[in-house]
């Protein structure tokens, strides 16, 4: 039978000869906490929504007109048995969407009960950018008071959207002429 010095021997032959190969533990990385986000375009400008405010992004459906309502209303569609109210957004802004129509998306969100879509010139994908990147809004552009703040991507800034802002916003609310 082997003597204990025998195994300790040959265990330290072991690690001289393999352990000068082995690799050490990773360094331990910081984690970087994210909001997911939406990205999309309207008027030339590219905005986020939290992915969290979304309910999903559909193609422009067919939508049926409705009386008596602004013209930035451009109507209803049924999506899954349920009306979606279909809000050209840019309209409502006093301008005309400048993407190309096939190219156009809904942002469907429900805020506060309100179950409604938003047609935007495009929605570009997720993206996930850092919180620490975030700052407060320091001027508005064209979505004014709908805007939170923005994050600051590399060296451009990109604004955040608030669909709640809109909701609580009474010239929005008030759809009937």
């Amino acid at each position: 039978m082997a003597d204990g010095t025998d195994v300790f021997a040959a265990l330290s032959s072991l690690v001289k000869r393999f352990g000068s190969s082995s690799q050490g533990l990773p360094a331990q990385q910081e984690i970087i906490e994210t909001e997911k986000l939406i990205s999309f375009s309207l008027l030339d400008r590219e905005y986020l929504i939290t992915l969290s405010e979304v309910n999903e992004v559909l193609v422009v459906p067919k939508c049926t007109k409705l009386p008596r309502v602004k013209n930035w209303v451009v109507g209803v569609a049924n999506v899954r048995g349920r009306l979606l109210p279909v809000i050209d957004f840019a309209e409502f802004l006093g301008r005309k969407l400048t993407g190309p129509a096939r190219g156009r998306r809904v942002l469907v969100f429900e805020v506060a009960s309100n179950y409604l879509g938003l047609i935007v010139d495009q929605v570009h994908g997720i993206r996930a950018l850092p919180l620490d990147s975030y700052q407060p809004a320091s001027e508005k552009g064209p979505l004014g008071s709908f805007i939170d703040g923005k994050f600051v991507d590399g060296a451009h800034s990109i604004e955040l959207f608030r669909p709640q802002r809109l909701i609580e916003n009474d010239q929005f609310m008030r759809v009937s002429v």
